[in-house]
Order: structure tokens, then C-alpha cells, then sequence
């Protein structure tokens, strides 16, 4: 459901200045002078300062699209459910496993406003799956597959260490989901280090870029929201109920939990089409924290590529190309 939201955050972040502090990439006189002879941009800010020190500025305006697939383990807790009627809670159910699956494409635009700081905006869209396994009081498993999209503005800071560079990325999102009533907000923190080198001959003006990193992120706990009940009870799973109101566990529910009980039955029994699911849940992530391993490959100063992994936790791919321009 709306961890649609949260795989939106590995849109990785520009890191052409922060590598420009490896020596192997700075300018040569000759081509500090060649670029300052018509420099006239007024982004970056101190963006002539930096190229009087040797350092080789992208372009300052960026254009970014890209896809990206996420897989990762939710915790679900404090269900309610209502069938047709108004949620209320459900203790008596628990959960064994949940996971989220979501694939996604996304537009990013972004500026250097600094030579060490970028601004960006960021819009997607895309599918997503999410598989509960039920544990008690009956074993099985439901599947919700929804739609989403999400918008965003994000913070990059860039520095360079010797021949190295790091970067810390935070951003704030908002998520829109099929499923859900209302936008869940999400904030993302990542930092990555890595080295960039230069590819073939200075003149060709080709680089790349290679990381490890970390990110973490945190959304809103509570969800409301409201399903179909045909579209995530599989077929057959009314045998699991056969003669289930003289099951010991029913016989062990309040009057109301039974109530409960007793609707979802008849709703995947007579009225499985007409069923309306509302319910509330809190939610996390399963592992907040992940790792990262990610390249990018610029052809001169307007093309280039980008890719990430993440691993150990949430499972992720991403791949972006981008176009930057001199602006203004």
C-alpha cells in the first residue's frame, strides 16, 4: 500500500561537484581561463570563485527520468477492520511476515544553487503489491495491488575529502495511494563517499563516479484506508472457515470480535463483490536502514547516467538518465 511512497527516496542524488575535487579532474589553466573568457551564469553562486580554483562545474540545471523497483519486509500493527461500516480494532488477528513490492518512474528537475549545495523537485508514478501472511486465528494470505504517485523537494550537500567525495541527501515526499484516504508523508536521510575518475582522453570529457553508501528512511505510522474485499481474499479461502463458530478460538472472542468474524465471512461467502474493507493499521519498515552501491556515467558536460542498488533489508535497483543545461 503506501510503501509506494518510501522506495520513491533512492532517487539518487548529483554528485558532479563534489567529485571535482580530485585532482585528476580539476582544470588546467588553459581551460579555467577558456571557460572563465565567457562565464556569465549566475548559477551556482560562487560558481566563478570555484572555477578560478580548478574546479570543473556541471551544468547548472538538471533534468532527470528514471525507473526504479524495491522490494522490502513492512511490520503491521493495531489493525482495525469494518466491513461496510466504520473500522474498529481487531487484536485478536496477528501477522507472520508482510512485504511491499513497487515499481516506479519518477521525473526529478534540479538546480545547483551552490557549488556545494542542490535543490530539487521530484514527481512519479507507478504500481505496487503488497502480500500479507496472516498467522492467527486462520492461516492465509491476502495480496492488494494498487496504484501511486508521490511529489517531493529534496536537499543535496557535496564535499570533497582529498580524492574522494561525500554526500548527504535528505528529502521530504508526499504519497498518494489507490488504497489510502489521504497523502502519507515520508523523510529520507542517505549519505554516501565515493571517488570519481576520469574515462578515456581529457579531451573527450567522459567521468564516472562510483559509491557506497547508507540510507534511512521513517513515514507515518498510521494508515486509513478502505478495499474491496474481492480484490485481496484469494479463492478458496472460504473452506478455512468451515464450521468455524464452534472453532475454540471464535468461542474465545468478545461478542464484537465475533461480530466482526462474522461479517467477513459472509462477506467472502455471499457478498464478496460488494464488500467494502475500511481499515486502519500502523506500519514500519522492517529494516530502516539499508546499503548502497551506485555509479554515474557523464559524457561531457549535458549527458549522463546514474545507478543504484540497495541491498541487506530493503532490495532495490534504480537507473536514471539526465540532461543538464546552462541556465541562466
Amino acid at each position: 500500500m503506501n510503501r509506494f511512497l518510501l522506495a520513491l527516496a533512492l532517487l539518487v542524488v548529483p554528485l558532479g561537484i563534489a567529485a571535482q575535487q580530485n585532482p585528476d579532474l580539476a582544470l588546467t589553466k588553459e581551460e579555467r581561463d577558456s571557460v572563465l573568457a565567457n562565464y556569465d551564469q549566475i548559477f551556482p553562486i560562487w560558481g566563478r570563485k570555484a572555477i578560478e580554483r580548478g574546479f570543473s562545474l556541471p551544468a547548472p540545471l538538471g533534468f532527470n527520468i528514471g525507473g526504479f523497483y524495491a522490494n522490502q519486509d513492512i511490520v503491521i500493527s493495531d489493525l482495525g477492520l469494518g466491513f461496510n461500516e466504520p473500522a474498529q480494532p481487531v487484536d485478536f488477528i496477528t501477522f507472520k511476515t508482510a512485504q511491499a513490492k513497487l515499481t516506479n518512474f519518477n521525473v526529478r528537475t534540479d538546480l545547483w544553487v551552490f557549488p556545494f549545495l542542490n535543490v530539487y523537485v521530484m514527481a512519479g508514478m507507478g504500481n505496487g503489491q503488497t502480500t500479507v501472511h496472516i498467522a492467527e486465528p486462520v492461516e492465509f494470505t491476502t495480496v492488494a495491488d494498487f496504484k501511486g504517485s508521490n511529489v517531493g523537494i529534496g536537499l543535496t550537500g557535496a564535499f570533497g575529502i582529498k580524492r574522494n567525495f561525500a554526500v548527504v541527501d535528505f528529502n521530504h515526499q508526499w504519497g498518494f495511494s489507490s488504497l489510502l484516504k489521504s497523502p502519507v508523508p515520508v523523510n529520507v536521510l542517505s549519505m554516501r563517499i565515493g571517488k570519481a575518475f576520469r574515462v578515456g582522453q581529457r579531451y573527450k570529457r567522459m567521468r564516472a563516479t562510483a559509491w557506497v553508501g547508507t540510507m534511512y528512511q521513517a513515514m507515518k505510522n498510521e494508515t486509513v484506508g478502505s478495499i474491496n474485499l474481492a480484490d485481496v481474499i484469494p479463492p478458496g479461502t472460504d473452506s478455512l472457515f468451515n464450521n468455524y463458530q464452534n472453532s475454540a478460538w471464535y468461542q474465545g472472542l468478545t461478542p464484537p470480535q465475533q461480530a466482526v468474524v462474522d461479517k467477513f465471512v459472509q462477506g467472502i461467502t455471499d457478498s464478496l463483490s460488494t464488500t467494502v474493507v475500511n481499515y486502519t493499521l500502523n506500519k514500519k519498515v522492517a529494516d530502516p536502514w539499508n546499503l548502497l552501491l551506485g555509479g554515474t556515467y557523464d559524457v561531457g558536460r549535458h549527458w549522463g547516467l546514474r545507478g543504484e542498488v540497495g541491498f541487506i533489508g530493503r532490495k532495490s535497483f534504480m537507473l536514471m538518465a539526465n540532461y543538464r543545461v546552462d541556465w541562466p
